[in-house]
């Protein structure tokens, strides 16, 4: 127990995304069922018409915290627990929130935009979008740091490549939002963290020469 709120001081938003995710599942299946698409529109579900002709643009947001079905959500959970709290460690918390719902959004919209072009109207929901921008921004951290927790930017690359290839192949994986999700979370992780982080490591290069040449005199 003392290990669990150790973590839960050090990543709250991780534990609290996690949570939020549950207890929405929870209550969509005491009230129907999360599997019926029709059901789930009804309830907050992303759907291109519903969003463009009857400016419901909430459900660019309110789809990110709904599942179809528990194994969606506990793959999807499982991957914002583990990924979730390396990253907010990383980049900390104001960050990992801003990254987190910045990517769940963008996903959802390159995902809107996509099948509004298509034509399509399927109904779209998960966290993927925004995980995907976890994996996204961990790439940069790692990146910028030259690794991470033993983690190496190849390591996380491989990782992105794979789920999207396994997304790709998978039937009725909503591959635009993954895409989006991924891209928004490199974008915004180098402006908000990786930008800083090699300032500030060019400014203790910089100011270790000095040292060294002062030493040297």
């Amino acid at each position: 127990m003392e290990k669990i709120l150790a973590q839960f001081k050090k990543t709250p938003i991780t534990f609290i995304l996690v949570a939020i995710n549950v207890i929405v599942y929870i209550v969509l299946e005491i009230e129907g069922d999360t599997t019926d698409g029709a059901f789930m529109m009804a309830h907050g579900a992303m759907n291109p018409f519903l969003v463009l002709y009857e400016g419901q643009w909430y459900r660019l947001i309110t789809a990110t915290f709904m599942h179809f079905g528990i194994e969606h959500l506990m793959n999807n959970m499982l991957l914002l627990f583990f990924l979730g709290q390396m990253f907010e460690r990383a980049v900390g918390t104001s960050r990992f929130i801003g990254i987190y719902i910045g990517s769940g959004f963008a996903g959802s919209f390159l995902s809107f935009m996509y099948m509004s072009i298509m034509g399509r109207q399927d109904i779209v929901a998960g966290a993927s979008g925004a995980i995907f921008g976890l994996v996204g921004g961990m790439i940069i951290v790692v990146s910028a740091r030259g690794r991470y927790e033993h983690i190496t930017t190849r390591r996380m690359i491989l990782m992105a490549a794979l789920t999207l290839y396994f997304g790709f192949t998978t039937a009725g994986t909503d591959n635009a939002g993954h895409v989006g999700g991924l891209l928004a979370g490199i974008v915004f992780t180098f402006v908000s963290y990786g930008i800083p982080t090699l300032i500030s490591a060019k400014k203790l290069t910089i100011l270790l020469d000095k040292s060294d040449e002062e030493k040297g005199q």
